[in-house]
């Protein structure tokens, strides 16, 4: 994640106010109950030196016991090839001929793909956007041709940090990472078998997205922000529940390990930890009871909460750096003022 979004100290005070003020659950239950704080522990920390802004990470579907992750903005297009148990890095694969301008995303697919999203757009300028497709890397040190494709939205540029890729159809899915009106676009199918194609809008998404993935048997998609996460359906989108996120100094990256109990959750940093956290257990049934007839409206699902929570926490954010932005305004024309008395007459 580039510069313009490094507020970590707001976000954790947003998300501390966030989890005082959320709503509690309402009377209908989750698709998901969370399970809480005691299912949660540490896989690995990312030990090289080489690799300090993680902002994406993906679980190897091809060579069991790797993982890979990429720096974002100032990177050459390497993907950092990650032993499982240690963390240690073992392989380095980069992308020839490509020049990156902000990778954000990895994806792929349990044929043995690995999509590599150059989606990262802190101004929303980039007039096209980009994508890689290359074989699941092995370690070692390697340079190899990926298919590339350049993506562009049919509503405007926008930033973006998460992608998911199902290798069924060929369709790249983009989430937008916006304060309001994040949605997930989509591609036409076989992506990477065309130059260039659209994306275009197909649902809604939280607020302050920064990165997605796909559970196990592709039924099942996440979606997670600096706090907390919304799992999804696949590919309607639908939400079937919600689940708070261990407090990280900048939550960036989210994976699905092969046993599909738990997903991995990484920050940016040096030596950052990754975080197993267990999936909420499904209820027995996904499907939401009849509507009362005497009643005058819906109660919010778990999945709405944590849209509200995000929504609050960009809201609160942009309050907070107003207030700071204010304040610095104030003390230069105190101190101007002060400068100008001084001065003899």
């Amino acid at each position: 994640m580039s510069s313009s979004w490094r507020r970590p100290g707001l976000a954790c005070l947003a998300a501390a106010l966030i989890t005082c003020v959320a709503p509690t659950a309402a009377t209908t239950p989750p698709a998901y109950a969370d399970e809480g704080e005691r299912h949660r522990h540490q896989v690995f920390r990312i030990s090289s030196p080489e690799i300090t802004e993680s902002s994406s990470l993906f679980v190897s579907t091809a060579h069991p016991g790797l993982v890979y992750t990429m720096n974002d903005s100032g990177d050459t297009p390497t993907v950092y090839v990650l032993r499982r148990g240690t963390g240690s890095l073992v392989g380095r694969t980069t992308l020839a001929g490509v020049s990156s301008v902000d990778i954000e995303a990895l994806a792929g697919g349990e044929e043995g793909s690995l999509v590599v999203a150059d989606i990262g757009d802190n101004e929303a300028e980039r007039d096209g956007i980009s994508a890689y497709r290359l074989p699941q890397p092995q370690p070692g040190r390697h340079f190899v041709a990926a298919d590339g494709v350049r993506l562009e939205y049919v509503d405007g540029p926008r930033d973006a940090e998460a992608a998911l890729y199902d290798a069924r159809t060929g369709r790249l899915y983009v989430v937008s990472k916006e304060f309001a009106g994040a949605s997930v676009y989509v591609t036409a199918p076989n992506v990477f078998g065309r130059s260039k194609t659209m994306l275009r809008p197909i649902a809604k998404a939280p607020a302050i997205a920064t990165d997605a993935t796909l559970l196990p048997g592709g039924e099942r998609a996440v979606i997670r922000t600096y706090a907390g996460a919304v799992i999804y359906r696949f590919p309607s989108f639908e939400r079937v529940g919600a689940m708070d996120l261990p407090r990280t100094e900048q939550g960036e990256s989210i994976a699905a390990p092969p046993s599909g109990r738990v997903v991995w959750v990484g920050t940016e940093g040096e030596r950052s930890p990754v975080i197993a956290v267990r999936l909420p257990r499904p209820t027995p049934s996904a499907q939401p009871p009849p509507p009362s007839p005497t009643a005058s409206t819906t109660p919010p699902s778990d999945g709405d909460a944590v849209d509200a929570r995000d929504r609050f926490r960009g809201t609160a954010e942009i309050v907070l750096a107003g207030s700071v932005v204010g304040l610095l305004v104030v003390t230069a024309l105190l101190v101007i003022v002060l400068l100008r008395r001084r001065r003899p007459g």
